[in-house]
């Protein structure tokens, strides 16, 4: 018997096959795209536009101080914290309808000067200015030189010292107001929610 012939044509039989699967394009298999999935593109903040923004907001809430609605809080009694009655003896709230827009700290006569303004935008603290000498001014009006304070998602952006004091660690302080202030601006919030 001749082995040799079908064992040729198998041999000759598996050559093409596999030459002519070597030439097709392999085949694309159709995924369906994971819909969960969700790239996070990093988020770039434009810091010169938002400061803009906010400076803008300010200086509209500045020019229509006097047609805004003031509460006057007096800081005493039950639900201010000891730190807050001893910082301050009362504060101002502006409102623009039902939107509060503004919240000006006062301290006590004869054991300080420095004030200090909250300026929020949607409900949000987005600027705060502390000034050592405030009550040397008209109360509720926002001049003079100070530290001013920008932020956006209680995050500090931006830090313009305009109070002629030396920092002695600018990183430090800078941490130092970015913790500091928006837990403050949240203490005063509750405050006036809860004020008769």
């Amino acid at each position: 018997m001749n082995y040799k012939i079908p064992s040729l044509s198998i041999f000759l039989f598996v050559l093409v096959i596999s030459f002519s699967s070597c030439n097709k394009e392999p085949q694309k298999t159709e995924t369906t795209p994971d819909k969960t999935k969700v790239e996070q593109q990093p988020v770039t903040v434009n810091t010169d536009e938002i400061v803009s923004k906010i400076t803008k907001s300010r200086s509209d809430t500045e020019a229509k101080i006097d047609k805004l609605t003031r509460k006057v809080i007096k800081l005493e009694g039950a639900g201010i914290t000891e730190d807050i009655r001893q910082k301050w003896e009362k504060i101002d709230a502006y409102s623009d309808g039902d939107k509060l827009v503004r919240i000006q700290a006062y301290p006590h006569k004869g054991i300080s000067e420095r004030t200090e303004e909250f300026y929020l935008m949607d409900g949000k603290l987005v600027f705060v200015s502390i000034k050592d000498k405030g009550l040397e001014v008209k109360e509720g009006k926002d001049v003079g030189m100070g530290k001013e304070f920008y932020f956006d998602n209680d995050k500090l952006i931006k830090y313009d010292n305009k109070s002629g004091e030396v920092s002695k660690n600018l990183d430090e302080e800078k941490k130092m107001y970015e913790s500091k202030l928006p837990y403050e601006a949240k203490d005063f919030l509750d405050i006036i929610k809860n004020a008769k």
